[in-house]
């Protein structure tokens, strides 16, 4: 058989959801007599006729997203099988970007994949992640409105720019509607209460080819309720010491400092409210004493609280035979709440923000002589030192606030000769957090002092709660403003095919202002988390690229980007491909490209960090090896230089029959001089070489890492992906898809620290979770109005590479594989009306234990924490 369009774009439906009905012979034997349409697909703007090429290329359409039974575009994004780990969802809430969700494909960080929508781009969040990562928020786009997505799995630096090492996700939106679709749905998981709405409508007005305009627009309202820790039964007595490696995570170790550490004299008799006394030995096998402790996991919040509004609106004009006006708004307004943590716990290491010279001073948290709590004065005359927890104060807790936009305008031509388009983007995301019960530094000296605050159990009024009682607001947003356009034609036909050109150039400026509350600011807030960042940079660029046929059924392209960045300077980035159609339903295909990654803002411009974060601390004085918190500051740093990279892939596609085929590609990434702040691991494993860096207090436990970023060395990642998928036409009228794809991490390795070994990621967890292996496979089955699917999403298992033996003294050294199976039946045989019925996580499965991911036990880069959720959704079109 013929390497037809048809069989071209089966291989590009190869994904993780099951797509709709194939075509028919009869209809492609119809297709074949008519000329065949050029298209643009991502990664190249010269149009051509099938959507394969030298880069593979992943498409999702509406219909397979409505198989797939997902209901927002993170989930959708996140099965994805090249989305490998490093990636984080509103589930990360102890993030600087809580609230917020984002891709990284091949295992790379969110800011090596570029997000377009509708080729164009748009505005990253306001705050960064892990307070390093610039990124698209995915929960800011409407899922109804969106028509295909495709999924570049190579590189693109030459035709995007910068952000696109890793690859490209183009989401497409939905365009000309000239119909109206009203659809509501609702679920909910089933423990937990975890329930969820939905309400979508869109509808349009006009033909641009009969009225000369139309004008679309959808409308998205989605709110789901909050999940905590003490809502799942896996998660909420926080003892999972039955489990291999499993401790006492969910609780707190915490009070009055007298129990925490028995070599000080007895001073508070009583635990403070909320906590209760328990054996050293339930949190450190074989220590003796007791210790003030709570279960921390009713604070814990596994799912924020989210409701989110959001519009799309698109107009189409025809301002001549050869020339077509545009213009496109995408807005959302997004809330988030969640449990921040547990009340705040006063002691030695705590400190308040110094403006004067940008860092930290340390707050004393002592008892005075005359304080009625203080029962060692009369015998020792000396103020004691205290460790508390505000339980009368309440959790703290984290609203976030999002309003993103983005507007594009354009003209588009289309002659007898050439093709070009020209468009004016603006684009914003603001976001604004608010945090409440923390606590007033100033209020917490006076009545340490005055000793109004009563810190041996008895209740407190509510006029000194309300003095102590902190709320902040921490403003962020983020601006791009851009003119960019594009022009392609065919140049001359050669004995092999048509040679043809595209050029387009970008001028984009972008700009991020990250701030914090004038109460951390002014010293005020006890314990701040900040990350400052303010920095703009204008950017542009110019670029061509070619397609010459050189041979029969063998095309090459060849294309190069010029950068030109005002922060650092300029870059080019070329890139390579072919592809070759052999024996007929063979396609051969390659490609090689050099990147770059400019760093980003958060990294290059005036910054300033205060984190929280953990170790394992060899050198504690009280329980070596034991993991132990610590307060990171780190700054950004003007003299970084890019990222470079190089790109290459190969693949060979089998089209085995009209019905069938099979792909393997194999990839490989090569990146130097990777931006990063030194692992604060190997800064305390090595004091030798970072004394001047590490701060101890007095009794010689860990306190502070100083940190800046710099250009690390290099990271290779490498990795195989197979596509197949085949239809059965059954008797009856009945029909079964079957799709699976699977990718697997060959490498992935990186230093520590620049100048030292590389060590191997892949399959483990040194830098961050990343499986060997993961898939998608779907089975759809179809027969008149009946639809219904079964979906397997397999994670592999991995090495545990960050907790030791010495701090986790049963630890298991293997995390398990993980399999959910989500199903989804649908029925059309009511006049204009669909019904689905879906559930995700079918079996309640549990997410593997993994004894080093923090109170949770479970890695979220991975995996969710809803257990098993069902959904009934209905539309209606008018």
């Amino acid at each position: 058989m013929r390497f037809t369009p048809h069989s071209l774009t089966l291989l590009a439906s190869a994904i993780t959801v099951a797509t709709p009905a194939i075509a028919t012979p009869a209809a492609e034997n119809i297709a074949a007599e008519n000329k065949v349409e050029r298209i643009q697909v991502t990664g190249s703007f010269i149009k051509r006729s099938q959507q394969e090429d030298a880069t593979p290329l992943l498409q999702i359409d509406a219909d397979a997203i409505a198989a797939s039974g997902k209901v927002t575009l993170t989930e959708v994004l996140r099965d994805l099988s090249v989305n490998s780990g490093n990636s984080f969802d509103e589930q990360y809430t102890g993030s600087f970007s809580a609230g917020s969700a984002s891709i990284g494909l091949r295992g790379l960080s969110p800011k090596n994949t570029l997000v377009l929508v509708n080729g164009q781009r748009l505005s990253n969040y306001g705050f960064a992640l892990n307070t390093q990562d610039t990124f698209v928020d995915l929960n800011a786009l409407p899922l109804s409105a969106v028509k295909r997505i495709e999924v570049l799995k190579d590189g693109a630096s030459s035709v995007y720019g910068s952000d696109a090492i890793a690859g490209v996700v183009n989401i497409i939106l939905k365009e000309q509607i000239t119909d109206t679709e009203l659809s509501l749905s609702t679920g909910r998981a089933t423990q937990g209460g975890l329930e969820q709405y939905g309400l979508g409508l869109s509808t349009g007005i006009g033909e641009v080819a009969q009225d000369g305009y139309n004008l679309s627009l959808t409308l998205d309202w989605f709110d789901r309720a909050r999940l905590d820790a003490s809502d799942r039964d896996l998660l909420k007595t926080g003892d999972f010491r039955h489990l291999p490696g499993g401790k006492l995570a969910g609780w707190s170790a915490q009070g009055a400092n007298s129990l925490a550490n028995p070599s000080l004299p007895q001073a508070l008799t009583n635990c403070p409210v909320g906590s209760a006394k328990r054996p050293w030995s339930d949190f450190t096998p074989g220590r003796k004493g007791e210790v003030c402790a709570f279960n921390a996991q009713p604070f814990n919040t596994l799912q924020p609280e989210v409701t989110r509004r959001q519009l799309s609106l698109q107009g189409t004009v025809a301002l001549g035979e050869n020339l077509t006006g545009f213009a496109e708004w995408l807005y959302s307004d997004n809330d988030s709440a969640m449990l921040f943590g547990a009340p705040l716990t006063v002691g030695s290491g705590l400190r308040a923000y110094n403006p004067l010279n940008g860092t930290l001073s340390d707050i004393p948290v002592l008892l005075p002589v005359n304080h009625p709590d203080n029962s060692l004065a009369t015998s020792s005359g000396k103020p004691l030192a205290i460790e508390y927890t505000f339980f009368d104060l309440g959790a703290r807790t984290k609203a976030n606030s999002q309003q993103f936009s983005r507007l594009l305008t354009g003209l588009k031509y289309q002659g007898d000769v050439w093709d070009a388009q020209v468009q004016l983007l603006q684009s914003f995301s603001h976001q604004r957090e608010y945090v409440d019960n923390f606590v007033n530094r100033y209020e917490f000296e006076k009545v340490l002092q005055d000793g109004s605050y009563r810190f041996d159990g008895r209740e407190n009024s509510a006029e000194v709660l309300n003095r102590l009682r902190l709320q902040t607001r921490r403003p962020g947003e983020y601006e791009i403003n851009s003119l960019n356009g594009n022009a392609s034609r065919d140049l001359w036909d050669n004995d092999y095919g048509t040679v043809a050109i595209a050029t387009g150039f970008d001028l984009r400026k972008e700009r991020m202002d990250a701030g914090t509350s004038p109460q951390v600011l002014s010293g005020t807030e006890l314990r701040p988390a900040i990350n400052l960042v303010k920095g703009e940079r204008t950017v542009s660029a110019a670029f061509a690229e070619l397609s010459l046929p050189l041979y029969t059924d063998l095309t090459a392209s060849i294309a190069g980007r010029l950068d030109h960045y005002n922060d650092f300077g300029r870059s080019f980035s070329p890139k390579a491909g072919v592809h070759y159609v052999l024996a007929e339903d063979w396609l051969l295909r390659a490609s090689w490209s050099r990147g770059f990654r400019a760093p980003s803002l958060p990294e290059i411009a005036d910054s300033n960090t205060i984190s929280y974060g953990t170790v394992i601390d060899p050198k504690d004085p009280l329980e070596p090896g034991s993991r132990r918190g610590y307060t990171q500051v780190r700054g950004g740093n003007p003299l970084l230089q890019p990222e470079r990279s190089t790109n290459s892939n190969a693949g060979v596609i089998w089209s085995f029959s009209k019905q069938g085929s099979v792909g393997v590609d194999v990839f490989s990434i090569e990146q130097q001089d990777i931006i990063a702040g030194d692992s604060a691991q190997y800064v305390v494993d090595h004091p030798e070489l970072y004394a001047d860096r590490i701060l101890r207090d007095a009794q010689g436990r860990l306190q502070i890492l100083k940190n800046q970023y710099t250009n690390q060395g290099s990271r290779d990642t490498r990795g195989i992906d197979i596509d197949f998928n085949y239809r059965f036409e059954l008797s009856n009228g009945h029909s079964l898809s079957l799709k699976t794809v699977w990718s697997h991490l060959l490498d992935y390795k990186q230093a520590l620290v620049a100048g030292q070994p590389v060590l191997k990621g892949a399959g483990n967890n040194q830098f961050g979770a990343l499986p060997a292996w993961k898939s998608n496979n779907s089975l759809i089955w179809q027969h008149s109005d009946w639809q219904a699917s079964l979906t397997a999403a397999f994670s592999s298992g991995y090495q545990q590479k960050v907790a030791t033996t010495a701090s986790n003294p049963g630890l298991h050294n293997d995390i398990n594989s993980f399999t959910q199976w989500d199903s989804q039946l649908s029925y059309r045989g009511i006049a204009n009306t669909q019904i689905s019925f879906a559930v995700q996580n079918l079996l309640d499965r549990d997410p593997p234990f993994d004894p080093s991911a923090s109170s949770d036990y479970t890695d979220t880069t991975q995996y969710n924490l809803r257990g098993r959720q069902i959904s009934l959704t209905a539309s209606y079109q008018f």
